[in-house]
């Protein structure tokens, strides 16, 4: 349960106190010394969690935001138009761009003790495997998430503009930033079907 006043308010009320209460000159000694922010990192979700929970929703949302379909009563354009559908497409770019900086951080692929979600798919590694596979090329994954972050900022500054046609740039770039990460250290061994409709479902 949260404490009802914050522990820096306490800390300031306290501090003047004393200073009301003593005449004698503040101490000029050094602060103690602050630990690194990084020494409090702590990891739980696994690379999984973070495409699952953060960077796929947002893709996903990103992706869909401006289409253009075509129907029998003619062509159908969606793309944002009010405030609130560009701020939420604005959200989602931030999303995407700091699911992205997560990927940066050492984890796990997977959980301990758990499998990825498609476990057993021809041609797709193993959680322990596609850990290993980081593991030695960590220069590629990493610059897979550079590339990402990269395009996450692509959508943030197309909302921040207003504009369709960047975001479907963006999002080009983002399927191919996506599929070479995934052919590498996801799905080496997959298949390429020779027409469309025999490929996998969508990842």
């Amino acid at each position: 349960m949260r404490p009802t006043v914050p522990t820096c308010v306490l800390f300031v009320a306290v501090a003047g106190l004393l200073g009301a209460c003593s005449q004698k000159t503040p101490s000029t000694a050094a602060p103690p010394a602050v630990a690194p922010a990084t020494a409090a990192v702590k990891t739980v979700a696994g690379v999984q969690d973070i495409m699952t929970y953060l960077v796929d929703p947002a893709a996903d949302f990103l992706w869909e935001s401006v289409s253009t379909t075509e129907t029998a009563a003619g062509i159908e354009e969606k793309q944002p138009r009010t405030d609130e559908e560009w701020r939420e497409v604005h959200k989602q770019a931030i999303l995407l761009t700091e699911g992205a900086n997560l990927l940066l951080i050492d984890r796990h692929v997977a959980g301990e003790g758990r499998s990825l979600e498609d476990h057993g798919t021809p041609g797709n590694l193993t959680a322990a495997e596609s850990e290993e596979a980081i593991r030695k090329d960590k220069q590629t994954f990493v610059a897979f998430a550079l590339a990402l972050r990269d395009v996450g900022e692509a959508f943030v500054a197309a909302a921040d503009k207003r504009d369709p046609k960047a975001i479907i740039d963006a999002g080009d770039t983002m399927d191919q930033v996506c599929e070479g990460c995934h052919l590498k250290f996801w799905y080496p061994g997959q298949k390429i079907p020779a027409f469309p409709d025999q490929a996998p479902e969508d990842r």
